[in-house]
C-alpha cells in the first residue's frame, strides 16, 4: 500500500513538472501568438451604421457612396443603416476602403460597420414599517398560487415565529401598503417571451414588446427541443406574474404591464443592442436586461457608438425627461475569476448593476466582484439550495431559474413598486434611493464589507446591500429630487508613460479640487467615479488595479484574470466605482498598478484622466448625516477565505519592508512602493490548481 503511494505520488510529481513545462511553453506561444487573434476574431457584416448630418439626402449619399440605404435606424432620426452587397455577408476583414469612402463624404459625421458580438445569458447554472405589524402582514397574505408558498426570497417563514430579523426582499410589507406596479411598464430585452402564458397574458403590453430578430411585432420565442429560448419568459414572469390565478406563482410586480424585445436569438450588432435599449424609450418605464458579454475571464467589452447613444436617449428623454431605469444583471463568471468592472454595460453609469445572494445570504459561487455592482437581490447558490420559481416556456412554471438573470428581473419589479409610490423620480433619484435604503446586515458575514467617507456601506459583491422594497418605497414618498448634476474631468498636467512590470507597483498620486471655480462642473458630493485608463501590456490578467480616494476609500477597480492572456491592455477604458458614493472629492487620489504573478511582464500606462459625477449641492437626504445602520441583528461570525486574507498579510508585510523611491512630476507623484493594501480579491490561479489537486487526492 505503501508502495503504490509512493509511485501516485512519484507520478502525480512528474505530471506537475511536465503540466507546468507545457504550461510555460504555450505561454510563450499564446502571448505570441495573442495579438493576432485579437484582431481576428471580429466577425464584421455587411451593414453599417452611418450618422448624417442632412437625412434629406441619405438615399442620394448611399447611393453616392456605393451603399444601399435601409433606412433610418429607430429611434434615431439622422442614423442610418447602409447595406454594402459586394461584402460578403461574414467577413474577419474589416473592410476600411468602404468605411473610409462614407466617412470621407462631406454629409456623413461618421461612420462604423457593424460587426457581429457574442452575447451570453446570465442564468442556467449547474419610515420604519412597525414590525409587529409587518410580520401581522407576512401572516395574513394568502394566494392561491401553487408555487406563492414556495418564493423564499419573498415570504421568509422562518421568521415568522422567531424575534429573528426577515431575511427577504421586504415585498409583502411594500404589498401591504398598497403598491403592486399599477401604471408601470417594464420590458426584458432578452431572447423573446411567451406572452400567451397564463401567468403573463393577462399583464402583457404589445406596445412594449418586438421582435428584432425577425423584424416583426410578435417576441414569440423561437422553439426547439432544448427549450434553449426560455430565459426571457423566465425573466419576466418574477416581474409580473399574476397574483391570485391558481397558477404558478405571485410577480413582484404583479400589477404591471409586462413586454418583451426579442434580440437575443440570432446575430447581435451595435444596432441591434441600440435599438432593443431605446425601444419605446418613451413608453417605457423599465427595461430588464440578464445578458450581457462573456464571462469567460478574459473578455473587455462595453456598448458599441450607437448602444451608448441609445443609453442617452433612455435617460434624457424617457419618462418624460425623468430618464428610463435600466437594470443589468452583472455576471455569472465568478468561476472564471472574472470581473465584471471589464463589462461596460453593468459599469455604465445608467445602468443600476445587480447582483446575487443566496438562501444562506453568502456570495454565490458564479457570482462576480466589482465596483460598479449597486445592490443585490436573491438567487440560486449551491447545487442544493433553493432557486426562483418563474413562468417557463409551453405555458409551464419552473422552480429552477438561476444566477444573476435571475436577481435583476426582481429588481426591476421591485423598482416597478418604487414607480408607482412616487412616478416624479428621476433616473438618478433610483440610484440614490438604492444606496440610501438597501440592506447589509444580513449579509454582514460575508467579507469585503467598508464604511466609505460619508458613511455608506458597500461591498464588491452585494454593492450597497440587499434591496428593500418597503424601506425604498417609504423613502420615495416623500423623496425630493437630488440636486442637478454635475461633471468634472481631473486630467493630469504634463503626464509622461509609465512604465509596468513584474513585481514593481506603480502609484500615482492626483490631486483633485472637485473643479471647484469651474462654473457648472464644481462637486462637493460624488455620485460615480470613473478612471479611465490606457495601458499597454504583454498579459492584461496579470494587471491589479486599485483607487483610493481622499477620505480614504479604498477601491479595486480590476482584479487578476487568470484567463485572460490578451495583449491588447486597455485603451481608454472606463472602470466605474460606487464605492465612494456620497463623499467630497477634493484633494489626492491615488491610483495603484501592480502585477504580481510569475510571469515576466512588462508594459506601459500611457494616459488616464479621473471624470467625478456628482453635485454641487447636498442631496436632501443626507442634510441629517450619515445613514443609521441597525446593528442589532448583524451576524458577528464572518466568512473566511482564509488563502485570501494570508496573501493578504503577506503582501502588506513586503509593503512594510520596502521602501518607496519617489519622484515629483507636476501634481502626480509615482511611487515603486508594494503597498497595494487591496481588497480581498478572487481566487488566484494558483489556488483553482491545488483546489484540482485536493479534489484528486481525496476522491
Amino acid at each position: 500500500m505503501l508502495v503504490l503511494k509512493l509511485v501516485n505520488t512519484i507520478g502525480i510529481i512528474l505530471w506537475l513538472g511536465s503540466f507546468l513545462l507545457l504550461n510555460v511553453s504555450s505561454f510563450v506561444i499564446n502571448n505570441k501568438l495573442d495579438h493576432e487573434a485579437d484582431l481576428n476574431n471580429k466577425e464584421y457584416i455587411r451593414e453599417w451604421a452611418a450618422k448624417v448630418s442632412d437625412p434629406v439626402e441619405a438615399d442620394l449619399i448611399a447611393l453616392e457612396t456605393g451603399f444601399i440605404n435601409r433606412g433610418p435606424i429607430q429611434p434615431f432620426d439622422d442614423i442610418y443603416l447602409f447595406v454594402n452587397p459586394e461584402v460578403p455577408h461574414r467577413s474577419k476583414r474589416h473592410a476600411k476602403e468602404h468605411t473610409e469612402r462614407l466617412n470621407n463624404h462631406e454629409k456623413v459625421l461618421w461612420a462604423e460597420q457593424q460587426i457581429s458580438k457574442s452575447r451570453v445569458k446570465r442564468d442556467n447554472l449547474d419610515e420604519k414599517f412597525d414590525k409587529r405589524a409587518e410580520k401581522e402582514a407576512y401572516r395574513s397574505v394568502s394566494y392561491d398560487d401553487p408555487e406563492w408558498s414556495n418564493q423564499w426570497y419573498l415570504r421568509d417563514k422562518k421568521s415568522l415565529e422567531t424575534d429573528t430579523p426577515i431575511l427577504d426582499l421586504h415585498v409583502i410589507t411594500a404589498w401591504y401598503k398598497g403598491f403592486s406596479g399599477k401604471g408601470v411598464v417594464v420590458t426584458v430585452l432578452d431572447d423573446g417571451l411567451e406572452w400567451n402564458n397564463t401567468d403573463i397574458k393577462p399583464n402583457y403590453d404589445p406596445e412594449a414588446s418586438y421582435d428584432l430578430n425577425d423584424n416583426d411585432p410578435d417576441p414569440t420565442p423561437r422553439y426547439d427541443p432544448s427549450n434553449e429560448n426560455k430565459h426571457g419568459t423566465r425573466c419576466a414572469g418574477e416581474i409580473a406574474m399574476v397574483a391570485n390565478n391558481g397558477f404558478c406563482g405571485v410577480g413582484i410586480a404583479y400589477n404591471s404591464k409586462i413586454g418583451g424585445v426579442r434580440m437575443l436569438d440570432g446575430r447581435v450588432t451595435d444596432r441591434t443592442e441600440a435599438q432593443a435599449i431605446a425601444f419605446k424609450h418613451k413608453y417605457i418605464d423599465i427595461y430588464s436586461s440578464s445578458w450581457g458579454p462573456n464571462d469567460d475571464g478574459r473578455t473587455v467589452e462595453g456598448p458599441g457608438t450607437l448602444a451608448t447613444e441609445a443609453f442617452i436617449k433612455g435617460i434624457t428623454e424617457g419618462r418624460n425627461g425623468k430618464g428610463v431605469i435600466y437594470v443589468w444583471a452583472s455576471g455569472n463568471g465568478g468561476r472564471h475569476g472574472d470581473n465584471c468592472d471589464c463589462d461596460g454595460y453593468t459599469g455604465s453609469i445608467y445602468t443600476i448593476s445587480i447582483s446575487s445572494a443566496s438562501e444562506h445570504q453568502l456570495s454565490p459561487w458564479y457570482a462576480e466582484k466589482c465596483a460598479s455592482t449597486m445592490a443585490t437581490t436573491y438567487s440560486s447558490g449551491a447545487y442544493s439550495e433553493q432557486k426562483i420559481i418563474t413562468t417557463d416556456l409551453h405555458d409551464q412554471c419552473t422552480d429552477g431559474h438561476t444566477g444573476t438573470s435571475a436577481s435583476a428581473p426582481l429588481a426591476a419589479g421591485i423598482f416597478a413598486l418604487v414607480l408607482e409610490a412616487n412616478p416624479d423620480l428621476t433616473w438618478r433619484d433610483m440610484q440614490h434611493l438604492v444606496a440610501w435604503t438597501s440592506q447589509y446586515n444580513s449579509l454582514a458575514q460575508n467579507p469585503g464589507w467598508k464604511t466609505n467617507g460619508a458613511g455608506f456601506k458597500v461591498n464588491s459583491r452585494f454593492g450597497f446591500g440587499l434591496l428593500d422594497a418597503s424601506a425604498l418605497i417609504d423613502s420615495a414618498l416623500k423623496w425630493k429630487t437630488v440636486p442637478t448634476k454635475r461633471i468634472c474631468e481631473v486630467i493630469p498636467n504634463g503626464f509622461k508613460p509609465v512604465e509596468i512590470k513584474t513585481g514593481s507597483p506603480i502609484q500615482i498620486d492626483i490631486k483633485s479640487t472637485g473643479c471647484k471655480g469651474e462654473e457648472n462642473n464644481h462637486i462637493r458630493y460624488l455620485e460615480h467615479v470613473q478612471l479611465y485608463v490606457t495601458i499597454e501590456y504583454s498579459r492584461r490578467g496579470d494587471l491589479h488595479l486599485n483607487l483610493t480616494s481622499p477620505n480614504g476609500t479604498n477601491t479595486m477597480l480590476l482584479s487578476e484574470r487568470s484567463n485572460d492572456a490578451s495583449t491588447s491592455g486597455f485603451v481608454n477604458w472606463p472602470f466605474m466605482s460606487i464605492h465612494t458614493w456620497g463623499e467630497d472629492p477634493s484633494g489626492t487620489w491615488t491610483i495603484r498598478i501592480n502585477d504580481r504573478s510569475k510571469h515576466d511582464n512588462i508594459g506601459r500606462l500611457t494616459n488616464f484622466k479621473l471624470v467625478l459625477h456628482g453635485t454641487y449641492e447636498i442631496p436632501e437626504y443626507m442634510k441629517n448625516g450619515p445613514r443609521n445602520y441597525d446593528e442589532k441583528f448583524v451576524q458577528k461570525e464572518t466568512v473566511k477565505e482564509q488563502s485570501t486574507e494570508k496573501r493578504r498579510i503577506k503582501f502588506k508585510e513586503e509593503s512594510d519592508e520596502t521602501k518607496p523611491s519617489e519622484k515629483l512630476v507636476g501634481k502626480m507623484r509615482f511611487n515603486n512602493a508594494a503597498n497595494d493594501d487591496n481588497e480581498d480579491d478572487l481566487t488566484s490561479s494558483e489556488e483553482n490548481f491545488m483546489n484540482l489537486l485536493l479534489k484528486y487526492f481525496n476522491s
